[in-house]
């Protein structure tokens, strides 16, 4: 007697697939966007290419789409899409990927960005291992139209001038606004320096790759020059940082092209604020700078952190150290960003920017 031929047999996740890729190219396709399916053979995670369209017109944004259907992508918060071997290809490729999950129990689908989320963890030194979908973002008829603006705007980060402000901010961990002004520098060493104007902040942030890309809070009258740069010795220096000739020259150049955008945004009343009565000494009356040293004791905190009763330590111009009491902390009327720090009773605050750093007394608990 002869054996029966066994018959190739469909897998059980077959189904569920079929039904998230199906349900999602239905909903784009009923609002002309275009949709190109990749073929199981070639699927590298992603699933579709979407291209966008405006008014019936092809516009030229296009995504790439990874698609999960079923019960098993629930999570306690939402959904999770696993990043498996595909971490690279989402997070460096020139299109960006977006996950959707489809939920057969309630027929609806969830979104993420998945290339947003793993830049994110890169820029915060974590593994990301699942793409995390809120419940709450979900794709249907009605807010199909805010996900493409969404998907839009962010494809238009790699376009232009914009592309470069992109990798700039992907090298040094941080997101630029669309109206910050970015500038970029190479010295000699090959090292990389970011200068970041927010427009209406009375002060820059110095970005360098030399300093692990920790932000330096900076303004012009901190930049120093001695006499005579050449001598042994004699190093230009910007809020603690030590800079060498060409980096101090290009920030004179970065400040003097920036200084408009320091000014006040129109419409913004820094006089009516109720600390107007208290004085302040301006930055160029600074003497000496907190300091950074850390012990046992000691943590570090930005300015904006600090409350009355904290035990702060200060640099004299001669590099000795001696413990300060804040008395008070408000916004400064005088210069729109920064805050005022009084120490030790003195009747007038010195001005901080926000992210300056402290070596602080730990609290006691």
């Amino acid at each position: 007697m002869k054996e029966k031929k066994q018959l190739p047999k469909v897998p059980a996740s077959r189904r569920p697939g079929r039904s998230a890729i199906n349900a999602l190219r239905t909903l784009l396709e009923q609002h002309d966007h275009i949709v190109q399916e990749i073929d199981g053979q070639n699927d590298f995670g992603e699933d579709l290419h979407v291209t966008f369209t405006e008014d019936g017109r092809v516009t030229g944004d296009m995504i790439k789409i990874q698609v999960k259907g079923g019960r098993s992508w629930r999570r306690t918060d939402g959904y999770g899409v696993p990043v498996s071997h595909h971490a690279d290809t989402w997070t460096d490729g020139n299109v960006p990927v977006f996950c959707v999950v489809h939920d057969p129990e309630s027929s609806t689908l969830h979104w993420a960005n998945a290339t947003k989320q793993l830049l994110l963890a890169r820029r915060e030194r974590r593994v990301l291992t699942t793409i995390q979908i809120n419940a709450a973002d979900r794709l249907d008829d009605v807010s199909l139209a805010d996900f493409v603006s969404q998907a839009r705007r962010y494809t238009n980060r790699y376009r232009g001038n914009q592309a470069l402000r992109t990798r700039l901010g992907e090298m040094a961990g941080v997101e630029f606004g669309g109206t910050d002004i970015v500038m970029h520098f190479v010295n000699r060493w090959g090292e990389d320096l970011i200068f970041w104007q927010r427009r209406g902040e009375g002060y820059s942030t110095l970005l360098h790759s030399d300093l692990d890309w920790q932000p330096q809070c900076i303004w012009p009258e901190a930049l120093q020059f001695n006499t005579t740069l050449r001598t042994l010795g004699s190093t230009p220096t910007i809020a603690n940082v030590i800079l060498d000739t060409a980096e101090a020259f290009w920030l004179v150049a970065c400040f003097e092209a920036t200084g408009w955008a320091r000014e006040p945004l129109p419409g913004r009343d820094i006089g009516a604020r109720d600390t107007a009565d208290r004085g302040e000494y301006g930055f160029s009356a600074r003497i000496g700078s907190p300091s950074n040293r850390l012990t046992s004791q000691r943590e570090l905190v930005a300015a904006k952190e600090l409350i009355a009763g904290d035990r702060i330590y200060w640099l004299s111009r001669h590099w000795n150290e001696r413990g300060r009491l804040v008395s008070e902390v408000w916004d400064s009327v005088d210069t729109p960003g920064a805050i005022c720090v009084r120490f030790d009773q003195l009747l007038l605050g010195d001005t901080f920017w926000p992210d300056e750093p402290f070596a602080r007394s730990k609290r006691r608990l």
